[in-house]
């Protein structure tokens, strides 16, 4: 390498993008060179609509997490705004480079912001990718140093395949992620049982509950009474852990509502506490959740839903889409 190349490559700046701020602080620890940002919504939950501008959709992200995880509505709306602002400083750099990995909260997020950067006018600058088959966050600063020089230039073909998996991920008809998974996705390895895994989150054929509920119900039915216990239980059952603590506490709260709440919550306090600190809640499946788990009640007939799943709305007791199970396919109820 002549004396100029040498020093433009010194000369080169790097930002790098993580879905959450769990790695990014070792990446400076680690000694790599760039600037480390996060850009964190999480896009496997609540409303993911089309046609919106980014004013409307960062009110409808700010609503989600206002009903559902409790965060202040205004809040809610800095924080996005302010990981859109930090994501246009792509323009000061000469590669950006993707920290992600093969569970369901990265793959969504991967590809919307392959999609959004598909939009943007990256002239000469360089996209990269780091995704292996394994969290991440449980890796120290030296492992993800090695994994450094190991990224990937992000090809056309990861490009729009997806720009078309957020097309369908977006879709009001569940019917087109079905329809993209219909080909091949090899390029992106992880997304193919990651959009499977958000449409698992769609009500059961069976018994209305989604996966994630019915591995809580069913994690509680067999004496697990303690949250951060149960917690543990659910994420052993993923075949990729995707959930966050913050984000699984919603579902035990909506189960364990009104008088034929599936769950009863004994003890007061917050959902996790300190290591020193004895739990302070206590679950318990109830009749009714017995008899929903076994699939004698229909959960989303007894109680009724009002979910986004993507692009898609779910309202009322007679939802018109759910997931079977045992097809490992959607269902259309009529």
């Amino acid at each position: 390498m002549s004396g100029n190349g040498r020093v433009k490559q010194m000369q080169e700046s790097i930002l790098h993008i993580r879905c959450g701020d769990d790695i990014l602080a070792k990446l400076k620890e680690a000694g790599l060179p760039g600037e480390m940002i996060r850009w964190a919504d999480a896009l496997c939950q609540g409303p993911t609509p089309t046609g919106l501008d980014e004013h409307e959709w960062r009110r409808i992200r700010a609503q989600h997490a206002r009903d559902v995880y409790g965060m202040p509505y205004d809040e809610a709306v800095e924080f996005l705004r302010k990981q859109d602002e930090n994501l246009q400083r792509f323009r000061h750099h000469d590669e950006i480079v993707l920290w992600f990995e093969h569970d369901m909260f990265d793959q969504v997020v991967l590809i919307y912001l392959l999609d959004w950067f598909a939009q943007q006018d990256v002239g000469q600058r360089r996209l990269s990718l780091i995704c292996p088959n394994q969290h991440l966050g449980f890796m120290d600063r030296e492992q993800l140093a090695q994994l450094y020089p190991s990224r990937q230039p992000v090809t056309a073909r990861q490009i729009d395949l997806s720009r078309r998996a957020w097309q369908a991920f977006c879709a009001t008809d569940p019917r087109q992620i079905e329809d993209f998974l219909s080909e091949d996705t090899s390029a992106l390895p992880f997304l193919r049982q990651a959009l499977i895994r958000h449409l698992q989150e769609f009500p059961f054929v069976r018994n209305g509950l989604n996966q994630t509920e019915q591995n809580a119900l069913d994690a509680i039915a067999s004496g697990i009474t303690e949250p951060k216990q149960l917690f543990q239980e659910i994420q052993r059952r993923e075949e990729s852990a995707w959930l966050g603590d913050s984000m699984f506490w919603p579902y035990l709260e909506q189960m364990a509502i009104g008088t034929d709440a599936l769950l009863k919550i004994e003890g007061v306090g917050s959902w996790v506490n300190k290591p020193t600190e004895p739990s302070m809640r206590f679950l318990y499946i109830t009749e009714q959740g017995r008899r929903v788990l076994s699939g004698e009640v229909d959960w989303v007939n007894l109680r009724g839903l009002d979910r986004w799943f993507g692009g898609v709305h779910l309202q009322g007791k007679h939802v018109e889409w759910r997931w079977d199970s045992g097809r490992q396919a959607l269902a259309r109820s009529y």
